[in-house]
């Protein structure tokens, strides 16, 4: 069984894997980049009691392997950031 598991198929190599979408190699495209295109999803609770605006937006993968693939995140100045929850 764990000889079948482990020969799968054959090794890719670094080209290749890059040629694949989510295949992501250092220097690779970056999933969600802050985006100043977005759809407000709603609003939450900030850690200072202030309200805050979420969001969401296509992800730059949201071809190929990942058809329909969005980020979501949070308003921050005209942009949508993932990172941008407080």
């Amino acid at each position: 069984m764990k000889k079948s598991i482990l020969n799968l198929g054959k090794s890719l190599s670094k080209t290749e894997q890059k040629n694949i979408n989510g295949g992501l190699i250092g220097g690779g495209r970056v999933p969600c980049p802050p985006s100043s295109s977005y759809t407000v999803e709603g609003h939450y609770t900030k850690t200072d009691g202030t309200r805050g605006t979420t969001c969401s937006y296509p992800s730059t993968l949201s071809g190929g392997i990942f058809p329909g693939s969005r980020c979501y995140g949070a308003v921050v100045g005209n942009y949508c950031d993932i990172n941008g929850f407080q």
